[in-house]
This record gives structure tokens, C-alpha cells and sequence, in this order.
């Protein structure tokens, strides 16, 4: 894990979660330990990639606990509103909690 909201894979991709900003450290721990030891799915938008050609993802652990979601839940990323997406009223609804 590069940043909380950038991951790097062993195919040499960068990984974004989608809609998802943050600026703490903490957040890097928390998905650190989240995903070590554990199989991540990713789901995808319609747009794929950003600007510097990172893959955007919405992230998912085995057990279908929503990464991106949880980050917003525990008040730990903001809501990227850059881009259109699937899931922004769910996103936006877990920002307000």
C-alpha cells in the first residue's frame, strides 16, 4: 500500500479506490489491516482509469465488506465528487452519518 487511497499490485498497477479522499495516516493503517493476509476483489466503474492512468476500483475483502464504504463509515476519507459514480448517494449518505 503506497497511500491509503493508492494501492500497488504486484502487476505494477496503480490502484485508486474510487471516490475516495484522504489525507491521514491512520487510514493507511486501517486498511493495511484490513486487506494483509487476505484476498481483495476489485469492482469497476464506468471510468476505469484517472487522468495518470491509475485504475480505479471499488474494493472489496472476501467476505464482501465494501473497503471504500468502511473508510467513510469510520470517518477516515472524504468523498471525491471529481467524477461521476455508481454509488454516490450510499457515499454520500455514510459521509453524513
Amino acid at each position: 500500500i503506497v497511500h491509503i487511497s493508492l494501492l500497488k499490485f504486484i502487476i505494477d498497477y496503480y490502484l485508486r479506490l474510487l471516490n475516495i479522499n484522504t489525507q491521514h495516516p491512520v487510514e493507511l493503517e486501517f486498511l493495511t489491516n484490513k486487506t494483509k493476509g487476505h484476498k481483495v476483489y476489485m469492482k469497476f466503474d464506468e471510468v476505469k482509469f484517472d487522468d495518470d492512468n491509475k485504475l480505479l476500483c471499488y474494493l472489496y475483502l472476501e467476505n464482501r465488506t465494501f473497503l471504500n464504504a468502511h473508510l467513510l463509515k469510520n470517518k477516515l476519507a472524504d468523498v471525491d465528487f471529481s467524477i461521476d459514480f455508481k454509488y454516490k448517494n450510499k457515499f454520500q449518505n455514510l459521509a453524513a452519518l
